[in-house]
């Protein structure tokens, strides 16, 4: 038995009070229209329309039936209409899922345009340690370097140039580091949760070097990382496009560029696209034209790569 789909007929049947006037309506032969009829009376354990030579009439519980189904009918239908709608309008929550490492000199000039452009969009924006995406909840992603979970759309987006940089302060009182090794001799300023800046920097030179660094402080926060360092409180490894305008003013100064590795892929990631809402796939278009266009222009270090 459907219930819903044998709640529509009976309600068809009711307001025709014609077993051949329903089944017109319904596009159904009548013989099946009085077998469902027959099947929803046996299911509920009593009659339903009493039949005369003219019309059928309801009797009290068909009556009963009839009054507290078009509620139900009456809310599938507004359902219905609610989430079809959903599919072709821009608008709702997106949770936007970026790694600890993706550089917020990326990813914030994307959401501000994609704000500006969808006005009935609210984000939700967070920035995740390392881990499986099928831990947590996002409409999208965006991880850098390599992403092995299954089942999931990958797109790469962009490449993302790090760089260990410290104030001319901080270099001038402990001296400027000539090798990666050398790092162990400074206070190293740690993000948590970041795989290129968190306790282990990883450099290469002909071959791959992982550094285990240590300091003062580690942050769980990147916009404080950078203050720490702009005080000469230690070095600091981050997405290059996060420290641009420092580097440029020269307020922090780039240290072992011949060590630094590529520059990584940063990947945006989905569920396939036949099984999202349109704000998502909306999105995830808008990233891809975001990048292709060379993206806000006040960051032209941003290398577009998009497959």
């Amino acid at each position: 038995m459907n219930c819903l789909a044998d709640l529509r007929m009976f309600s068809e049947i009711a307001r025709s009070q014609s077993m051949a006037s329903a089944a017109n309506r319904l596009g159904m032969a009548p013989a099946t229209i009085s077998g469902r009829l027959k099947a929803l009376e046996d299911h509920y354990g009593m009659a339903l329309v009493r039949r005369t030579t003219r019309s059928l009439l309801l009797t009290d519980e068909g009556r009963l039936l009839l009054e507290r189904a078009e509620p139900v009918l009456s809310g599938f239908a507004d359902l219905e209409r609610e989430m079809g709608g959903r599919r072709h309008a821009v608008e709702g929550g997106l949770v936007l899922s970026c790694a600890t490492d993706i550089g917020r000199g990326h990813v914030l000039p994307l959401v501000h345009a994609f704000a500006r452009t969808h006005p009935h969009v609210k984000f939700s924006l967070r920035y995740d340690p390392p881990g499986s995406l099928n831990e947590i909840h996002f409409d999208a992603a965006l991880r850098a370097g390599p992403v092995k979970d299954s089942g999931l759309t990958i797109r790469k987006l962009f490449t993302m140039e790090t760089v260990t940089a410290a104030a001319p302060s901080y270099l001038a009182e402990r001296g400027i580091p000539t090798s990666p090794e050398a790092l162990e001799d400074h206070d190293c300023l740690r993000l948590e949760g970041s795989m290129i800046g968190g306790d282990v920097w990883t450099f290469e030179a002909g071959a791959q070097r992982n550094i285990a660094v240590g300091g003062r402080f580690r942050v769980s926060d990147s916009e404080t990382l950078k203050t720490l360092a702009l005080q000469g409180l230690g070095a600091l490894r981050t997405a290059r496009a996060d420290i641009e305008s420092e580097l440029r003013s020269g307020r922090l100064v780039p240290i072992l560029a011949p060590f630094e590795p590529a520059a990584a892929r940063v990947s945006l990631i989905s569920d396939t696209r036949r099984r999202l809402p349109a704000r998502t796939a909306a999105f995830i278009d808008f990233a891809l034209q975001h990048f292709a266009g060379g993206g806000d222009q006040t960051h032209k270090r941003w290398r577009q790569t998009a497959a």
